[in-house]
């Protein structure tokens, strides 16, 4: 039987083996010694959505996502990314922990505006409870980041320019007012336990800087344009510094993503709290409803109430399997909640392969 030492041991085999694991990153001798090569810099912003039925957030516990978004400066290019646990990885004092890591899903990419898009509450139906719509994306932290190659590893830091003093909301998602993280991106052809299971659409220039290695540095900022990319987010220091973050530069969430700033609650900005979603923010009806037009298929509909998105929420699953079976591992796999709702609105019976679900889905859509 396996120990649970040796089970230890095997998954930090599995995190990225950089050289700053472990190193304490405010040694003069490491600081004086190291090189910075900057790779990109803009706005980042951090964003909740909160569960369906939960009008007043009040912890991670309430919330259906977190997202981080990174909006490169010079570039008509913004990323969304599904931040793993819904919180930001702690940071140890004086080291990059590789205990104290999280991963980084990327959900979608496109323009600053499409992203907020992405951001709106979600309109779908079901066939037993009618009409349901889960809130929109509430932003709890702007301001600026740097990515850059330092210490035989990339790492990226920000500084938070909203709100001015960090509060009960950026506290249980661990956003701190400014802070350093090693990130990594996974080969996707290497497996990593604990990771999603996806497969991004990278052109063969930068497959081929995987080579055999499970875990690569973002030495091209390309790395970070096809969805379905995954990341590793090391906590690393509690100060952007010694990665320089100029003064210059937007960082404001409404303007970037052309949300109306009426539309969407500012409290996380302005005083720190968690806050309801307003309702008043323009629904996107949900690419899994097919009575309705719009975008579909790909990455994004993964994640919605279509066939695609129980497939995707279902990773890992055991056949046979009863619906509450089903209902578990969407939840494990921290599938949204219109893709739960849709599973535990499918018939009550056994399935006995991802074929038998499908044909449930039908059923009930």
């Amino acid at each position: 039987m396996e120990t649970a030492a040796r089970a230890g041991e095997k998954r930090d085999a599995d995190l990225p083996t950089l050289p700053a694991f472990g190193v304490p990153l405010t040694s003069p001798t490491v600081c004086e010694a190291a090189m910075t090569q900057m790779i990109e810099t803009g706005e980042i912003h951090f964003f909740y959505r909160p569960k369906i039925d939960v009008y007043q957030p009040s912890g991670v516990d309430d919330l259906q996502r977190m997202y981080l978004a990174l909006v490169p400066d010079d570039r008509d290019l913004a990323r969304l990314f599904i931040v793993g646990r819904k919180q930001l990885p702690d940071i140890l004092a004086g080291e990059a922990d590789p205990s104290e890591r999280h991963w980084l899903l990327l959900a979608e990419v496109g323009t600053p505006v499409e992203i907020g898009e992405a951001l709106r509450p979600v309109h779908y139906e079901t066939k037993t409870r009618g009409e349901r719509q889960t809130p929109q994306a509430i932003p709890v932290g702007s301001g600026r980041y740097v990515i850059a190659a330092r210490d035989d590893s990339t790492q990226i830091a920000y500084r938070l320019r909203a709100p001015k003093t960090v509060g009960a909301a950026q506290e249980a998602l661990n956003i701190q007012d400014e802070a350093r993280f090693v990130i990594a991106v996974r080969n996707p052809s290497v497996k990593v336990p604990g990771f999603p299971d996806a497969q991004p659409d990278y052109p063969s220039d930068l497959s081929v800087k995987f080579a055999d290695e499970r875990w690569i540095d973002i030495s091209d900022s390309r790395l970070l344009d096809h969805e379905d990319a995954q990341l590793v987010l090391i906590g690393a220091e509690e100060q952007a510094a010694p990665l320089e973050i100029g003064a210059n530069g937007k960082a404001d969430p409404f303007a970037t993503f052309g949300l109306a700033a009426g539309d969407w609650p500012d409290d996380p900005l302005e005083s720190g709290a968690f806050a309801a979603a307003t309702g008043d923010a323009e629904p996107v009806e949900s690419e899994g409803d097919r009575s309705k037009g719009g975008r579909r298929g790909g990455p994004v509909a993964a994640r919605t109430d279509s066939a695609a998105g129980v497939t995707s929420a279902l990773t890992g699953i055991s056949f046979p399997s009863d619906r509450a079976g089903l209902v578990r591992q969407a939840r494990d796999n921290d599938a949204p909640d219109e893709v739960i709702d849709l599973i535990e609105n499918m018939p009550e019976r056994r399935f006995e392969t991802m074929a038998d679900v499908s044909k449930a889905v039908g059923e009930v859509r």
